[in-house]
């Protein structure tokens, strides 16, 4: 993705387009088909690129063209790829003695999480990132958080940070609680809007704890540096909610299904939430709306990381963006 220098002026945008990538484990794969068709298709270049856990992990790379590179990661991703100790088995059942190790030990996490990082590094350069900060064609960047100290929700403007807290807070965007451990920092440090935040220390989890989609916190600013007029949204869930909340496909066989149908409806709840509010922003702000998309139910459980559903998830992505569900229209609700 390109954006040229005469569509942006400064790091002090007046008038953004957005896009916001919602929370979704490994349905990383389908959040990439509709964000690439949305940027390459659409030629929806945007100025600001906000992202929960895998949107967090995805925004970045969009910003800076890695098209290629990202998607031969998400079809192919393992999971090597987030964890130094995975926190479940290759057919997807829990590590029983892992587990039971940890809680010998006292430890609030089943798995440690720490190849996301060098995941991330691999895919950006610190050159590349040193180069962003300043390269002022590249959208700002945003990913969202939760302390758990305080529960307050932290969204960290790449372009403000060190390389070293880019994987932190990117990490910290996915660490989902008691499967992997929160990502400890010490404040104070600056949220998106320049604001302070003073705490004396964090312990960094998975923004999903709050909010499922990033869109409405960004989009309701009123820092003038942050003055969305067009936006879209993605969300990992299905439209019709109660696909995940209906019970044919769920089967309390072990912890490892309580622990993921947790997440599921925790996030298919916040995610409508999330969704209400957008909308009501969007209305009251006059912003032009592109249009929300959702992905098909595909992938098995928030690590599922079988290749054949990987590809499936991102070509039925992929389709999702075409000329009636593409909205031109200002303020549609």
């Amino acid at each position: 993705m390109i954006v040229t220098p005469s569509r942006v002026q400064s790091l002090n945008y007046f008038k953004m387009k957005h896009l916001g990538i919602s929370g979704g484990g490994t349905k990383i794969a389908g959040l990439f088909g509709v964000a690439e068709s949305i940027i390459y298709d659409r030629k929806y270049v945007p100025e600001i690129i906000s992202g929960i856990s895998a949107g967090a992990i995805l925004a970045l790379p969009l910003a800076l063209g890695k098209r290629e590179e990202i998607k031969r990661q998400v079809l192919n991703i393992s999971l090597d790829d987030f964890f130094e100790v995975s926190p479940i088995q290759k057919n997807g059942k829990i590590k029983t003695l892992n587990a039971v190790w940890k809680l010998i030990r006292g430890k609030h996490y089943l798995g440690d999480q720490k190849n996301l990082e060098k995941t991330l590094a691999n895919t950006v350069s610190r050159a590349e990132f040193e180069a962003y900060i300043t390269d002022k064609t590249k959208a700002i960047c945003v990913v969202g958080s939760v302390d758990f100290y305080t529960g307050a929700r932290l969204y960290i403007n790449l372009k403000t940070v060190s390389y070293e807290n880019f994987l932190k807070f990117v990490n910290a965007s996915a660490s989902i609680p008691i499967f992997t451990p929160g990502i400890a920092m010490n404040g104070p440090i600056k949220d998106f809007e320049d604001e302070t935040v003073a705490f004396a220390k964090l312990l960094l989890f998975d923004g999903g704890v709050r909010d499922h989609s990033p869109t409405n916190k960004i989009i309701s600013s009123d820092n003038p540096g942050f003055q969305v007029t067009e936006t879209t949204s993605i969300f990992s869930r299905p439209d019709d909610i109660r696909e995940i909340i209906s019970p044919k496909d769920f089967a309390p066989g072990n912890l490892l299904n309580i622990l993921e149908r947790y997440v599921e409806i925790s996030n298919a709840e916040i995610s409508k939430n999330d969704e209400a509010q957008e909308k009501s922003t969007i209305q009251r702000k006059g912003i032009v709306d592109h249009g929300t998309f959702y992905l098909p139910r595909i992938m098995q459980g928030v690590y599922d990381v079988d290749k054949t559903r990987l590809l499936e998830l991102y070509e039925a992505a992929k389709k999702l963006v075409n000329d009636d569900t593409w909205e031109n229209s200002n303020a549609m609700v």
